[in-house]
């Protein structure tokens, strides 16, 4: 069954009634097997950790780990918009790499984070079913960049490659100068953003 790894043996049931892909995946993130969180940040507070907390109980009963640290250490950086998911899940990998747990990401390409949790034993299986629709990996196993994509009115396609949080500010169309970002990072014009 695809994504058993995310489960463990009580879990699996109640995928069993998924018949496409995309049912699938809704069952998943309805029953909480996977977190889909916003490249902007959290929606509630400490959502990233308390997920990580349940799937961690879930796949290991009797697991606790101290989300509390992870969060502290955040309010000590001063994060761009767009860092703070990132920031969150390599202080968490740390801590759960330590009980053979591994953070995956589910690339469907858009800018949300689908997040799940996996028995280091179980990634390889899991990554064995990517296909079109499950695009999974390890976090930190991308290159955490952005390709900014866009097409300016006079018809020509500009493209930007940048680390994940980095700004993209006062940049002008490369054929006939129009301004496509100011010296804010708002974009003129609609942006296609590609998370690589």
């Amino acid at each position: 069954m695809k994504c058993a790894q995310l489960l463990n043996p009580d879990e699996l049931s109640a995928l069993a009634k998924a018949e496409s892909d995309h049912e699938l995946l809704d069952c998943l993130i309805r029953e909480k097997y996977l977190l889909v969180v916003d490249w902007k940040g959290e929606e509630e507070a400490s959502q990233i950790g308390k997920f990580l907390q349940s799937r961690a109980t879930a796949l290991i009963p009797g697991t606790l780990i101290n989300i509390g640290d992870a969060y502290a250490a955040m309010e000590k950086e001063e994060l761009s918009v767009g860092d703070a998911v990132p920031f969150l899940l390599k202080h968490f990998q740390q801590i759960l790499k330590k009980l053979k747990l591994t953070i995956i990401l589910l690339d469907q390409q858009n800018d949300s984070y689908y997040i799940g949790l996996v028995k280091d034993d179980g990634l390889k299986d899991l990554k064995k079913q990517n296909d079109e629709f499950w695009k999974f990996s390890a976090f930190g196993s991308s290159t955490g960049e952005v390709l900014y994509t866009v097409n300016c009115d006079c018809g020509s396609m500009n493209v930007w490659q940048l680390k994940r949080g980095e700004p993209l500010t006062d940049d002008v169309c490369q054929d006939c100068g129009k301004e496509l970002f100011d010296k804010e990072g708002n974009a003129s014009l609609p942006v296609i953003r590609e998370y690589i």
